[in-house]
């Protein structure tokens, strides 16, 4: 059994085993949860409908003649049987047939009983079809389904000859008139109402006599609100092709050769978008073309009212909106999104919609911000109270976990659970009180298959060709925007299926880190969960074992170009090269996939340069001894120092290790442009120098040979013998700057503060040596050499954080699950779940709201804290009520004793009473009244 969905319910009364009925086509599932109906989408595992009105037992799913599939229900109160639109539980239709426990119905609309010893089959009446028809207001059901699929047949039937022409009538009076191919006429309350549209019109019929079902050669319509001035169309659906066909058929809209030529198109539409196999019409497209002239009125936000669309649609919903770039439609959907999480009703539902839209939604930013700012923190539901853990820190979860058994593996279970039975005796437990939340991304860690990213592809370039047609000053932008996404997905395709999370890590980090508190009360927890639960699961596993083989590479490389012959004969020497060899190319074969999955982002990492080198040098090494037996010892040296960097890189999982080299590289980043600048002054300067002190004639001032050291001999008298000279021989380093890579080298070591290179010349007698000098120690030494300690501050500060840390990590798990992990791994429920759950220490909770409450906090938009979160951790606006006016009881009676003091003391002096006796009485009254 696999679960795709996890729900949680408040069941306050226990009625056994729930009753669990599911529809014939497999797509609806009802199940009774204490004392309500609660309907789910098998398709989508979208809760769709609740039903509380009484204790309601779901029987059976039924569908009639016109196609509408109803739930029959049983009152736990009269008794009676009740027909239920599963999408619109508030309208019930009663049924007049008899029905007790000792009848059974069918999904075919047949109730089945025994009279007089015969079984007998009957179909259920006391239905009115049409009454059901007017109650329904969402049109993405079987019925209508049917009754377009019907349309579409009846206009493949026989060749188009001329102008459809039908007639309409609906019950309150309204006519409709198809007068011509391109023009309706309708007729309502004695006004006539003209649509004209430049699409040839196939067919036009009416749908449960409320919507008018248009199907032209743009695409299939559903139009309402006859009686106002202009048609709504609430529905419109096109594809690729479809669209394609109608832009070509412009010029030739009344050629009916030419219209003849979509019945073969239509055939394709009803053997894929409308076969057998569907249960629902396509979902409505929310762009008209320009070159769509129609005088109707489009209203696509309806879709997003609609339950039924939402739970059948709603990621696709908000896909499409994407690529079209329809804002409206994104911020509708998230809207209605905040407004179910703010009401606690159902939103478990409606997040997936947007986690799995997580990466487009970062072509719209702010809308994307706003998300995960106001999801910071959402409550687990089925958190209710605060729990006691020994876990001190966030701590990952799944709420329910499904164990599959393995006999195979009891072996490995029984030592794995006596080591950590080990680990928690000697580690010395300490309990804290926790709260658990729940990560508001569901299934973004979950692996899509080929088959939903080729659907999604199709979707971006419909909507993205549409576009190029209408607009053409976005042509470029758009085509290049649809190259890189086509070429990122192929690359993540041909390793196998990605998912969510993989391609949002690599956006910007003004996206990622968007709700982390400038102030540090809130530090990514959401994200820290994901990557906890990933690398308590599966991570440390894999890491361990290619850190062991890399360690295996790293020893049996090292002895072989490090040992003495007589210590190692050539034989073995040679047998660990080979094994060297293997390993290496092992390790460079994963980092070859990791170039091709994202080019770009590979080698602006410089992690990875270290690795490429690490792996590469040795084995160029490995087989060029296997081959002279003989080694590059400038080689080993290099490839020894890459390989003691990689190994070294592997503890930067570990926090202590992790944040250093989170600051080790990210600060190197930030500072680059600077290194840039200060290379090229030192290239200018170096330059400089070259020109002025080369040697360029043999025999003049800056020739070696006159630069180079010379003693004289002198007696003890310190009288020299000039007659008699001993020179030091002459070398490359005896003048630097006679060729232009040693003068580069030269001024660097000036920056180090060695100025040895310029000691053969006299300041003297240099006079431009002697300004170049001093510009350059005053404008590089002092002044950038300054300002650059002061820049690696302020980027140490960026860095010096358990986000830098956490992304890091991020990114090694994405490695693992991309090029290590095996296709079938990917699909674990347990590794890849849809829902994680985390818990946080009550007092990091509570001080981040006092933090927010009190205007500590910087965030885009505020978080939204629950009520229920508030009282879990004590923190009510009624008690702060009630605390503040008790202060302000306190507050007032004191200002009332002093006043009476006052007034006491000149009583006193009037009287002549004794002053300490009524002094200590009146301290003993405050002290009373304080306590």
């Amino acid at each position: 059994m696999t679960l795709d969905r996890q729900y949680i319910f408040n069941c306050k009364i226990a009625l056994g085993i729930p009753t669990t009925v599911i529809n014939k086509s497999q797509t609806l599932c009802a199940i009774t949860m204490s004392n309500y109906v609660c309907i789910f989408s098998m398709e989508s595992g979208v809760l769709i409908s609740e039903f509380h009105d009484d204790v309601y037992i779901p029987i059976e799913f039924i569908t009639l003649k016109n196609g509408f599939e109803g739930l029959i229900i049983k009152s736990g109160s009269d008794k009676k049987y009740r027909l239920i639109d599963p999408y619109q539980l508030f309208d019930t239709i009663e049924t007049n047939e008899s029905i007790d426990d000792k009848n059974v119905i069918t999904q075919l609309n047949r109730k089945v009983s025994i009279r007089n010893n015969n079984v007998c089959i009957t179909d259920i009446t006391g239905l009115d079809e049409n009454l059901v028809q007017q109650t329904k207001t969402s049109f993405y059901t079987l019925s209508t389904f049917i009754f377009i699929q019907k349309m579409l047949k009846d206009i493949i039937k026989e060749v188009i000859k001329d102008v459809p022409k039908s007639e309409i009538e609906i019950k309150d009076g309204t006519r409709v008139v198809l007068e011509s191919n391109h023009i309706i006429k309708i007729e309502h309350n004695g006004v006539t109402s003209v649509y004209k549209t430049n699409s040839y019109i196939l067919s036009l019929n009416l749908l449960y006599n409320q919507y008018l079902v248009q199907i032209d050669t743009s695409g299939i319509r559903i139009l309402n609100d006859f009686g106002k001035p202009t048609l709504s169309c609430r529905y419109y659906w096109y594809n690729d092709e479809w669209n394609e066909k109608f832009e070509n058929s412009l010029n030739n809209k009344n050629d009916i050769k030419f219209i003849n030529d979509y019945i073969p198109f239509i055939k394709k539409v009803l053997a894929n978008e409308f076969n057998d196999s569907k249960s629902s019409i396509p979902c409505s497209r929310f762009f008209v073309s320009r070159k769509q002239i129609d005088t109707f009125r489009y209203d696509f936000k309806g879709i997003i009212n609609d339950t039924l669309a939402l739970s059948k649609f709603g990621s696709e919903i908000l896909n499409i909106a994407i690529n079209d770039r329809n804002d409206d439609i994104v911020q509708h959907i998230l809207d209605q999104t905040f407004e179910s999480i703010k009401n606690n009703h159902n939103y478990m539902a409606s997040l997936p919609f947007v986690s799995l839209n997580l990466p487009k939604l970062c072509n719209c930013p702010d809308f994307l911000i706003k998300f995960i700012t106001r999801t910071s923190f959402l409550l687990s539901p089925a958190c209710n109270a605060i729990k006691r853990s020994t876990n001190t820190s966030l701590y990952s979860h799944l709420s329910i976990r499904i164990k599959k058994p393995s006999l195979g593996n009891d072996y490995f279970k029984s030592i794995s659970s006596f080591f950590k039975s080990l680990i928690q005796n000697l580690r010395i437990q300490e309990e804290v009180q926790t709260i658990s939340f729940i990560v508001p991304f569901p299934q973004i860690c979950v692996y899509q298959n080929h088959k939903n990213h080729k659907t999604e592809n199709k979707h971006t370039k419909s909507s993205r060709g549409i576009k190029h047609n209408d607009d053409e000053t976005e042509n470029n932008q758009d085509t290049k925007e649809e190259k890189d996404h086509k070429t990122e997905n192929n690359h993540s395709t041909k390793n196998g299926p990605n998912n969510i999370w993989n391609e949002f890590l690599y956006k910007q980090k003004s996206v990622l880190f968007c709700n982390i508190d400038s102030n540090h009360f809130y530090n990514w927890w959401n994200f820290a969960a994901i990557i906890d639960y990933k690398w308590k699961t599966f991570g440390w596993i894999y890491y361990y074992l290619i850190w062991m083989f890399y360690t295996i590479f790293y020893i049996f490389y090292a002895l072989a170009s490090t040992l003495d012959h007589n210590f190692i004969s050539n034989f073995y020497r040679g047998l660990l090269f080979i094994i060297s060899i293997l390993l290496g190319f092992i390790h460079l074969y994963f980092e070859f996939q990791q170039c091709l999955w994202k080019t770009k982002e590979y080698f602006n990492d410089l992690w990875n340069l270290f690795d490429v080198g690490a792996y590469l040098l040795p084995i160029i090494v490995s087989i060029y001894w296997l081959i002279n037996k003989s080694q590059l010892l400038w080689l080993i040296a290099i490839s020894l120092i890459l390989l003691s960097f990689k190994f070294l890189l592997f503890f930067r999982v570990f926090k202590s290790f992790g944040i250093y080299f989170a600051i080790i590289i990210g600060v190197a980043k930030k500072v680059f442009p600077f290194l840039v600048v200060l290379f090229f002054i030192v290239l200018g300067y170096s330059h400089a120098f070259f020109i002025i002190l080369r040697s360029t004639e043999v025999n003049d001032d800056n020739d070696p040979r006159n630069l180079a050291t010379k003693y004289y001999l002198a007696n003890s008298n310190e009288i020299t013998n000039n007659t008699i000279t001993l020179v030091q021989p002459p070398d490359s380093n005896t003048n630097l700057f006679n060729w232009f890579p040693t003068s580069l080298l030269a001024v660097y070591k000036l920056i180090t503060g060695d100025s040895g290179s310029l000691s053969p010349w006299t300041y003297r007698e240099n006079h431009t040596m002697s300004i170049l000098l001093i510009t350059f120690t005053f404008f590089t030494v002092i002044y950038l050499m300054n300002l650059f300690i002061g820049l690696l501050n302020l980027a140490i500060d960026d860095y010096n954080n358990e986000e830098e840390f956490l992304l890091q990590k991020a990114k090694i798990i994405v490695e693992i699950e991309l090029f290590y992990m095996l296709s079938s791994q990917k699909y674990n429920k347990n590794w890849f779940p849809d829902w994680i759950y985390y818990d946080i220490p009550v007092t990091e909770v509570r001080k981040l709201i006092n933090a927010i409450n009190n205007n500590k906090t910087e965030f885009d938009y505020f978080p939204f804290i629950s009520k229920e979160l508030k009282e879990l951790v004590a923190i009510n606006d009624e008690i702060r009520e009630e605390n503040s006016k008790e202060n302000k009881t306190k507050n007032e009676i004191k200002e009332e004793l002093k006043q009476m003091k006052k007034i006491l003391n000149d009583m006193i002096k009037s009287l002549n009473i004794d002053k300490d006796k009524i002094k200590e009485d009146n301290n003993g009254v405050i002290e009373k009244i304080n306590s």
